[in-house]
């Protein structure tokens, strides 16, 4: 007959396994409790504290922390009590949206203005970004639509 345990114990044996560092299975093997009932608790843990959705803001900085860390998602997620689900679902919309989301730092950029140029370069001189890198090189005019740019750079991004 399995034993009923109390809400606070089982918020004690949640984190109990979050700082074992073992895997669920493993440590739920090592103490007979069933991995099922863990998850569910660990669920409702989550549910406890995250009540409010969070922002982009919000979602990106901790995409950005995880990133940094070198820890997996999934290990980084567990230590930090955030579902794994959860951030993997927030950057993707952060990404469809292209909203400020880490990217490959290869990119190199370059501003070529007309006020630089000498008066013989007048002519042969324009007024725009460079972005070159991985061997590719792209020009756009200082007027182009920033939303534009955004929206390649984000494909591009994503192609990488």
């Amino acid at each position: 007959m399995a034993t009923s345990r109390t809400k606070e114990e089982w918020a004690s044996i949640v984190e109990a396994y979050r700082q074992s560092g073992q895997t669920q299975a493993a440590w739920c093997r090592e103490r007979g409790i069933n991995a099922k009932t863990l998850q569910n608790h660990i669920r409702e843990d989550l549910r406890k504290k995250q009540p409010n959705k969070r922002s982009a803001e919000e979602w990106g900085a901790l995409i950005r922390k995880q990133k940094a860390s070198g820890m997996s998602r999934t290990a980084w997620c567990r230590e930090h009590g955030i579902s794994p689900d959860s951030m993997t679902s927030a950057e993707k919309r952060m990404t469809a949206r292209n909203q400020d989301m880490p990217g490959p730092e290869w990119v190199e950029l370059s501003f070529v203005a007309d006020a630089m140029a000498t008066p013989s370069q007048k002519g042969e001189a324009s007024s725009g970004i460079k972005i070159r890198g991985s061997g590719l090189e792209v020009e756009f005019d200082v007027d182009y639509p920033v939303e534009k740019l955004a929206a390649l750079i984000g494909r591009l991004v994503k192609q990488c």
